[in-house]
């Protein structure tokens, strides 16, 4: 099992940590994310270079 605290909303980290979590999943790990903190911003991040939403799975419209 992989647990990830995020605890941030600075896009970069919390774009590794979903990265690091998507790649846990696709090698069938059990992923649990934890959002304490700033950490619960994580669906509203914008960024060019550090596509957030794309990494959680949300859509972009």
């Amino acid at each position: 099992m992989k647990i990830g605290i995020i605890n941030t909303n600075e896009p970069e980290t919390v774009w590794n940590a979903f990265r690091f979590g998507t790649t846990s999943l696709l090698m069938e790990h059990e992923v649990k994310v934890f959002l304490p903190g700033k950490g619960v911003e994580s669906e509203n991040i914008k960024d060019k270079k550090f596509n957030v939403q794309e990494q959680i799975g949300l859509r972009n419209e």
